[in-house]
C-alpha cells in the first residue's frame, strides 16, 4: 500500500489466487463512486508463495481436496484459537486418513503421506505469516478493514482479524461473503468479539451507508443485513437472520475494479508461470431454482431470485475487459445463463469476434442451435449440471431433464468443440439401486463423448432443500461434517452447527450406497481411461452414411447405411420418438410400420450406435458436418469409401 485508504478489503487464504475477488472489486468500485477511498490487498497470494502453488491450488480449487474436508480451514484454526499443535493427530487420522469412512462410503482415494506432511507443515507457517500481514497493515493503517470469506477463507480471515484487533483496536473490522449468510454470520459475530460487523447477503446497496456510518462514528446496528455485537443478541432471540437487500437493477452496478489485484499478481513469483483470469458477472440467482430448486444445491442461499444484465450492458462490459486485460480468460460467475442471451448477446459476441474464451453454467436441455451459438460466441467451456444419466435419480434432484437429453448435450458439445465440465452425483435417498447397474452398462457406449470429471457421493449443504427438509426427503441424523469438530474445537455443538455449511447424514431407510455404486464407479473410471482414444462419427458419402467406430465397446468398426436406414438414423441426431421416425421411414417405404422401424433401430442399438429409452431413440455417432475427427481415425474410413466408389463404378 502506497498510502492509507479509508477502507482496505483483504482477501485471505484459501481464496483463489489466480483470479480477483469479484465481490470486493464491485464494492471498491461502489465506494469510489461515492468518493470514499478504498483498496484491496490479496494476502492469499503471499501465502500461496509460502506453501507453494500446487498445494495451495489443491486446497482452494474444486479439482483438489473436497471442501468438506476443510484442510484449508484447519491449517489456520490453531492460530485462531491459540491452540498448540497437539490436535494434529486427531484431524489427520479421522479426516485425511479416514476420509472414506465419512466423505465417500464407496471408498475415497487415499491422500498420500507427502500431501499430508505438506498440510501439516503449512499449519506451522501460519503464525509468522499472520504477523507479516499485520505488519503490512501497520505501514498505512486504514480506518476499516473489510474481509471477504467464501469457502475455506473463514478461519484465516478470523485469525487475521483477531491479531489485527489486538494491535489496532481502533480499526473497525467487517466481514462478508458466503460464509456469513444467515445464521453463519450471526454466529461468527457472537463467537468472535473482535468482529465489529458481519454482512449477510449482497452488500452492494448498503456498502456506502455502512462505511459512511463507521467513518462518522455513528451506530450501524440497523443497517439491513448487518450483524453487530449488539444486534446479534436480538437476532438469536427471535431466530430471524435477514439479509441485506438484493440488487434488482444489475445494469446499475459499476464495473468491478481489478487494478489492485492485477498489480499485486504482476509482482508475485507466479507471474510468467500462471495466467490470471478476469471475473465477469451477467446475472445473479437462478431462474431454474425459482421454479424447482435442485434438492442438493445450497448456492444462492436466500437470494434465489434471478436478475440479469441487458445484452447491451453485458456486451459493453465484456468489450471493456477484452480491451483492458487482453489475452486473459474470462470466468463467468453466473449460476445459470440468461436464456434470452441466445437470441441477443451470443450472436453479437460472434459478430464482434472478441478474442475472449468464456465459461458459462447452463442447463443440459439445450437445443443443437444453442450449442452451435455457444461455440460461435467463443463460449468454449460450460458447466451444464448433468449430474446423472438416470431419469429416476434426476427426478430426485429436480433437474427437469432426462438422461437422454444429457447424453444428447454431450454429443453436440463434442461436435461443436464446446467442453462440458460435469460430474456424476450419487447417493440420493430413494434412488433405485438397479439404475446404477443400468448406467454401468451404458457408460462404455459413451467413451467417445466428454467424460465426467469425477463421481461424488451426495453432500448435504446448508440452504439446500435436502438440508431444509431432511426428514421428508429421506435423511436422518443430520450433523456438521466431521472436519468442523477439529476446526472449531472448543466451541459448543450448537455454535459449530451454526457455523457449518457442509453436513453429514444417515439414510432414513438404512441403505448402504456402497453396495450398489461400485460397478458404476468402475465404469466411469473406464470411460475416463479410454476417452482419448475413442471415436464414433458419421460421414455422408454419396447416398450412404458411413459410421466409424473406434471404442472398446465397438462390435463393428464400420457400418454403412443407406435408404430408410440412413434417413431414420440421421433423424435420431436429436432425441426422436418412434412415431416420428415411422413417418420419416414411410417417405422411403410406404409399408413401414412402427414395428418394422423399431426392428431396424434395434440393430443399431445392438451395435451400440443408438441409445433406446422406451419409444425414444438417440443416435450416438457425431456428424462430421461440424466435427473434425483426428486424422488417424480417418485412415480406415478413406479405404472403405474408396472401395465403395470402386464398387459403384463397376456396377454402373
Amino acid at each position: 500500500m502506497s498510502k492509507s485508504s479509508d477502507v482496505l478489503f483483504v482477501a485471505m487464504p484459501f481464496g483463489p489466487v489466480f483470479r480477483p475477488a469479484i465481490g470486493v472489486s464491485l464494492l471498491q468500485a461502489a465506494l469510489t463512486r461515492a468518493g470514499i477511498s478504498s483498496a484491496q490487498r490479496y494476502f492469499s497470494i503471499r501465502f500461496s508463495e509460502i506453501v507453494g502453488a500446487e498445494l495451495y491450488n489443491g486446497l482452494s480449487t474444486p479439482t483438489g481436496l473436497p471442501n468438506i474436508e476443510l484442510a484449508g480451514e484447519w491449517i489456520f484454526s490453531a492460530a485462531l484459537f491459540d491452540r498448540s499443535e497437539d490436535d494434529i493427530t486427531g484431524y489427520v487420522d479421522s479426516v485425511l486418513v479416514g476420509r472414506s469412512a465419512w466423505t465417500n462410503p464407496a471408498g475415497a482415494p487415499k491422500i498420500g503421506k507427502a500431501i499430508i506432511d505438506k498440510i501439516v507443515r503449512s499449519r506451522r507457517r501460519v503464525s509468522p505469516f499472520l504477523d507479516w500481514c499485520v505488519d503490512e497493515i501497520a505501514k498505512n493503517p486504514p480506518r476499516i478493514v473489510g474481509l471477504t470469506s467464501s469457502f475455506q477463507q473463514h478461519t484465516a480471515s478470523l485469525a487475521f482479524a483477531k491479531r489485527l484487533k489486538s494491535r489496532f483496536p481502533g480499526i473497525a473490522i467487517l466481514i462478508g461473503g458466503a460464509n456469513c449468510e444467515g445464521v453463519m454470520g450471526a454466529e461468527t459475530v457472537r463467537q468472535f468479539p473482535f468482529i465489529d460487523g458481519a454482512v449477510s447477503g449482497e452488500a452492494d446497496l448498503i456498502i456506502v451507508d455502512l462505511v459512511q456510518r463507521v467513518l462518522d462514528g455513528r451506530p450501524f446496528d440497523d443497517v439491513p443485513g448487518v450483524r453487530t455485537q449488539t444486534s446479534v443478541k436480538r437476532d438469536f432471540v427471535f431466530g430471524r437472520f435477514t439479509n441485506a437487500p438484493p440488487v434488482h437493477d444489475m445494469g446499475a452496478l459499476p464495473y468491478p475494479d481489478y487494478r489492485d489485484y492485477m498489480k499485486q499478481f504482476r509482482a508475485c513469483r507466479h507471474r510468467g508461470i500462471w495466467r490470471p483470469e478476469v471475473m465477469f458477472e451477467s446475472s445473479r440467482g437462478c431462474w431454474w431454482g425459482e421454479k424447482a430448486h435442485c434438492t442438493f444445491c445450497g448456492l444462492n442461499g436466500t437470494t434465489m431470485a434471478f436478475r440479469s444484465k441487458t445484452a447491451d450492458r453485458a456486451l459493453a462490459e465484456l468489450e471493456y475487459f477484452a480491451k483492458r486485460y487482453p489475452g486473459l480468460d474470462v470466468q463467468v460467475v453466473d449460476n445459470i445463463i440468461e436464456m434470452s442471451y441466445f437470441n441477443d448477446l451470443l450472436p453479437r459476441l460472434a459478430e464482434r469476434g472478441l478474442k475472449v474464451d468464456l465459461f458459462y453454467e447452463t442447463k443440459s436441455n439445450l437445443k443443437k442451435e444453442q450449442v452451435r451459438a455457444l461455440a460461435k460466441a467463443r463460449i468454449t467451456m460450460i458447466q451444464p449440471g448433468i449430474e446423472s444419466l438416470s431419469d429416476p435419480v434426476l427426478a430426485l434432484m429436480r433437474k427437469g431433464v432426462t438422461w437422454l437429453q444429457n447424453v444428447q448435450l454431450l454429443k453436440w458439445c463434442k461436435e461443436f468443440g464446446v467442453r462440458p465440465f460435469w460430474n456424476v452425483l450419487w447417493g440420493f435417498p430413494g434412488e433405485p439401486p438397479e439404475e446404477y447397474d443400468r448406467m454401468a452398462r451404458v457408460f462404455p457406449l459413451l467413451t467417445h463423448l466428454p467424460a465426467p470429471r469425477g463421481a461424488y457421493g451426495l453432500r448435504l449443504d446448508r440452504f439446500s432443500p435436502n438440508f431444509n427438509d431432511p426428514e421428508r426427503l429421506g435423511f436422518t441424523n443430520v450433523r456438521p461434517a466431521e472436519s468442523y469438530r477439529h476446526v472449531y474445537a472448543g466451541l459448543t455443538d450448537d455454535a459449530i452447527r451454526n457455523l457449518a455449511y457442509y453436513f453429514q447424514f444417515d439414510y432414513s431407510d438404512g441403505r448402504s450406497v456402497a453396495d450398489y455404486i461400485r460397478p458404476t464407479l468402475r465404469a466411469i473410471a473406464g470411460w475416463k481411461r479410454t476417452n482419448a482414444r475413442s471415436e464414433l462419427f458419421s460421414v455422408a458419402h454419396d447416398e450412404r452414411l458411413v459410421i466409424r467406430a473406434l471404442r472398446p465397446a465397438a462390435t463393428t468398426r464400420i457400418t454403412i447405411l443407406d435408404g430408410v436406414d440412413r434417413a431414420v438414423y440421421e433423424a435420431c441426431d436429436a432425441i426422436a420418438h418412434i412415431r416420428g421416425l415411422t413417418a420419416i421411414a414411410a417417405a422411403h417405404d410406404a409399408a413401414a410400420t412402427e414395428d418394422s422401424v423399431a426392428a431396424r433401430l434395434q440393430a443399431h442399438v445392438d451395435r451400440g450406435l443408438t441409445l433406446k429409452d422406451g419409444p425414444r431413440y438417440l443416435a450416438l455417432a457425431i456428424s462430421t458436418r461440424e466435427y473434425r475427427p483426428p486424422a488417424a481415425a480417418m485412415t480406415r474410413f478413406r479405404q472403405i469409401t474408396r472401395a465403395l466408389d470402386l464398387a459403384s463404378r463397376k456396377a454402373s
